[in-house]
């Protein structure tokens, strides 16, 4: 029987060499790859026992890949991988055969013990897969011990305020954005490019032409930042209005 194996399925180089050093000196061999293409041409022969899988791939997803696992390998642990601002769907990972979720950032101590709580304490399973590969002496081969009880998961460090199940896509009526929009920025911006026109106008008024386009793009280039500083500033604002009256 080969090695367990252990598959990571994430781009980023930091979060693979996390796992890695989480997995340090253990008889369980971490498979790194990139994405859900280069997993599927790994898994011949392999003797899985768990898979750590980003939801977001450069090639397909965790949710799709852990799909594709579940048939292949049914008593594998999967867990999923989110972080930053993804969203882990709680019934989309049901239906996938996900197992546990780990968010990111995690320390290593905190996905060793993901693992473990689903797989168990790991040097058991390397000695349960040792005997399975030696020749039985005497009448019978004596049988593996029951793995011990699984621990209470580190509580992983994760940027997102609260913690989301089941949450449906993020909508954004246009019909509510935009005529709001509008209004907001025909009350104050018609007296900025008045300004801005009177500035160039008198530094450049042969080149009328030119000075439209000119003030045009200085505004378009600022409304991005302010659009960001603006989204930002009432999140803070509203969050904190929630969490007071929590």
């Amino acid at each position: 029987m080969t090695e367990p194996t252990l598959l990571v399925v994430d781009p980023n180089p930091a979060t693979v060499r996390r796992i890695e050093e989480a997995f340090a000196g253990l008889d369980l061999r971490v498979c790194p790859v990139r994405d859900a293409m280069q997993a599927d041409a790994v898994l011949d022969g392999m003797n899985l026992v768990a898979a750590l899988l980003s939801a977001s791939l450069p090639r397909g997803n965790g949710y799709e890949l852990a799909r594709r696992l579940r048939e292949r390998f049914p008593a594998t642990a999967i867990l999923l991988m989110t972080g930053g601002f993804e969203v882990y769907n709680r019934t989309r990972a049901s239906e996938s055969g996900v197992t546990g979720h780990l968010g990111k950032p995690f320390t290593t101590d905190a996905v060793r013990d993901a693992v473990q709580a689903l797989i168990g304490p790991i040097d058991a399973i390397a000695a349960q897969g040792a005997r399975a590969s030696a020749p039985a002496s005497g009448a019978s081969a004596a049988a593996a011990p029951a793995p011990a009880p699984p621990t209470t998961a580190e509580r992983v460090a994760t940027i997102l305020p609260r913690a989301y199940q089941d949450v449906p896509v993020v909508a954004v009526d246009p019909g509510v954005v935009g005529p709001a929009l509008e209004r907001a920025v025909m009350a104050v911006l018609p007296e900025v490019v008045e300004a801005l026109l009177r500035q160039s106008l008198v530094t450049s008024p042969a080149f009328r032409e030119l000075v439209s386009v000119a003030v045009e793009d200085a505004v378009r280039a600022q409304l991005p930042a302010i659009a960001s500083r603006v989204v930002e500033d009432r999140l803070a604002m509203l969050e904190s209005t929630i969490s007071h009256t929590d």
